[in-house]
């Protein structure tokens, strides 16, 4: 049996007492894992994922990732487990004052330099997402799909063993978001964990991977939807 990566043990969101966004949420990940977080509007996917990629807390439960408990760690622990995580927020979390490359240089600056992407790689992602002739144009100026695109270039420009993308092709016409979904297969089959979340059941019904429905304040794992 694989080991756990991300350990997720009862898991509960509450605002406001008595008001329960969801609950009673467990599973786990291990490397190589590809799991989708479904669910309509509202359904507190994003708080999910912020609590996965440890920049929110939950109100009950815990998480690890590599056997940190990322509610119950020193800074130091936090941020050597953050390093090996890549989060795409559905806010994206662009500077817009920025460039492309500037996004870049400063995410690879704070890694070392064995765990940076190649250039070829690097360049080889600006081409798939259509973004090499904007490699020093300022985020601001760019489209809301491209931003979104940037964002995921950002996780990718260093490696990692756990990418969670909250709705990564939410802003990206059908020809881009598959683009984009293959390039996420084809980083898991090198054995990248993929945890995203989705109200796309299209795409989930098309790509068969291991699927949670987090509808009404409850969350349930299926094989395949």
């Amino acid at each position: 049996m694989k080991s756990a990566l991300l350990k997720v043990e009862n898991l509960s969101k509450t605002y406001t007492p008595g008001e329960l966004v969801w609950g009673n949420v467990g599973f786990d990940l291990a490397k190589g894992d590809f799991l989708y977080i479904l669910g309509g509007s509202g359904a507190g996917k994003s708080s999910l994922l912020r609590i996965l990629a440890s920049f929110e807390n939950p109100s009950q439960g815990r998480v690890l990732c590599h056997g940190v408990d990322l509610q119950d760690s020193s800074r130091t622990d936090l941020e050597r487990v953050r390093k090996r995580v890549a989060y795409i927020p559905q806010n994206l979390g662009l500077i817009r004052d920025l460039t492309i490359h500037d996004h870049i240089e400063m995410t690879q600056s704070m890694v070392p330099s064995g765990d940076r992407l190649d250039l070829a790689s690097l360049q080889g992602y600006l081409k798939l997402m259509n973004l090499e002739d904007k490699w020093n144009k300022k985020v601001g100026v760019l489209s809301g799909g491209e931003r979104q695109r940037v964002a995921i270039l950002r996780a990718l420009c260093r490696k990692t063993d756990l990418i969670i993308a909250d709705e990564p092709t939410g802003a990206q016409d059908f020809e881009m978001t598959w683009k984009l979904m293959d390039l996420f297969v084809k980083l898991n089959l090198t054995g990248t964990t993929m945890l995203l979340a989705t109200h796309d059941l299209e795409m989930v019904r098309r790509l068969r991977k291991r699927c949670a429905i987090l509808k009404d304040g409850t969350f349930k794992v299926e094989d395949r939807v």
